[in-house]
């Protein structure tokens, strides 16, 4: 027991790190005059139910129109993506929509869409999210503010939403993902920037040859976070702003739910070594409570289980706070349960997996 103790107590230490990176990532300093030309690009698969709704939050953002550039890459779908992409930007000047050309060599899937649409990109800062977002009218605005002349990168969060059990589950997670992220981004020791509320500066992008000289990755937005942190003096921030809060959709169903999760994991393979210890942390913590279950009294098992989950909340609780999401507390106890398998089973199904499917295509 007195192993078990150390071992969780160890990840509360860590946690409790980890929410002062939290606090640190809060507390960047701004420039909100700066107005440079901006491009947004969005890579779009056969999203008809989601590419239209996309497109209009992007019309409303409060960005001067003559600094807007925005492109739609039509990435080989086969339903009314297209179509419905042309009927809402043939009045807009600064939308363009351009098809993909098969990719060579590492460029495959998104990467080889976003690689397209960077090549006629006009922004002194690209910012990118998915076709199944829709982004604030401040998020353009709320993005750029953060970057100096010493940023390369800067990350937002994206909130599911959330209407059932299933998907409230699938909205803590994310915040917990995301959270993490910034916590490292302000502890400098940045391990990513999530691809759906990314924002890069070209030149930082240009300087590590794109993605056309970035070794191929189903996660794409690690490996064009990495490149940049390892082969550039670029910064990465990642702001807990309400300002540029995303909103996105949750999966449907668990197999869909598998899927992006495999994709994810599988990505993470690549992950820095500061990554893995991160991570492995929580996973020991975990596995030691699991491995309680056999032999120790039931009513210790539990107690360790639930001051972990505790601390897991807390953890992400400025970011809920922030959100005004403290409401969704009360899913916290399946979330916790949901969390403690999915971290203690994904590392398996990383290293085992074959083939990622995203969007109906294997990578």
């Amino acid at each position: 027991m007195t192993v078990i103790l150390i071992l969780v107590g160890l990840y509360i230490i860590e946690l409790i790190i980890l929410r002062i990176g939290i606090w640190k990532s809060d507390q960047l300093n701004i420039n909100s005059n700066y107005e440079p030309v901006v491009s947004v690009i969005v890579a779009a698969r056969n999203e008809e139910d989601f590419i239209g709704d996309c497109i209009k939050s992007i019309q409303k953002t409060d960005y001067p129109s003559e600094k807007l550039d925005v492109i739609i890459v039509n990435d080989s779908s086969t339903d009314n993506t297209s179509e419905i992409v042309e009927s809402l930007i043939q009045n807009n000047s600064n939308f363009r929509m351009i098809s993909t050309s098969p990719g060579l060599n590492s460029l495959r899937g998104k990467a080889n869409a976003i690689a397209q649409g960077m090549r006629i990109a006009k922004g002194e800062i690209v910012l990118f999210t998915d076709a199944d977002c829709q982004v604030p009218p401040t998020w353009i605005k709320g993005t750029v503010k953060y970057f100096d002349d010493e940023t390369g990168v800067v990350g937002g969060f994206t909130l599911l939403k959330a209407d059932s059990i299933f998907e409230a589950i699938q909205q803590l997670d994310w915040l917990f993902l995301f959270s993490l992220a910034s916590s490292t981004s302000g502890l400098k020791i940045p391990l990513t920037v999530i691809g759906n509320n990314l924002a890069v500066r070209t030149k930082a992008y240009n300087s590590v040859g794109g993605y056309e000289n970035i070794p191929f990755s189903v996660t794409e937005d690690y490996a064009l976070v990495q490149a940049i942190i390892q082969n550039t003096a670029y910064k990465v921030k990642f702001p807990v702003d309400a300002g540029n809060l995303i909103k996105s959709y949750p999966c449907q169903d668990w197999k869909q739910l598998y899927r992006q999760k495999q994709r994810w994991g599988v990505g993470g393979t690549d992950m820095i070594f500061s990554g893995y210890v991160v991570m492995l942390f929580g996973w020991i913590a975990k596995l030691s409570i699991l491995s309680s279950v056999f032999w120790a009294n039931p009513w210790f098992t539990i107690s360790t289980f639930t001051v972990m989950s505790i601390c897991e909340i807390l953890f992400i609780g400025k970011v809920l706070r922030r959100f005004k999401l403290l409401g969704q507390i009360k899913y916290s106890p399946i979330f916790n349960l949901y969390f403690f398998i999915y971290v203690l089973v994904i590392p398996f199904i990383a290293f085992f997996s074959r083939n990622v499917v995203w969007k109906n295509r294997t990578l």
